[in-house]
């Protein structure tokens, strides 16, 4: 799929619960960069937020599914 990016495929092979933490902790971290209201603070956040969520997202895939069973696509 194009629609994840490198990064969030090699994040994929982490276990589930540990990207599950840092998703959570991540979500702590926008949600006070939000309280400061500082654009730059609040896009960094939102930036590695989204690395996690993707990647969370990524490993609900048929594609990392498949390649976890090493099916050839």
């Amino acid at each position: 799929m194009a629609f994840f990016k490198k990064i969030h495929k090699k994040l994929a092979n982490k276990p589930r619960n540990y990207l599950q933490k840092k998703y959570m902790k991540s979500e702590a971290d926008l949600l006070r960069a939000s309280a400061t209201g500082s654009d730059k603070i609040i896009k960094k956040a939102m930036k590695e937020h989204g690395k996690y969520e993707y990647a969370l997202l990524y490993q609900n895939t048929p594609e990392f599914k498949n390649k976890r069973k090493g099916v050839k696509v």
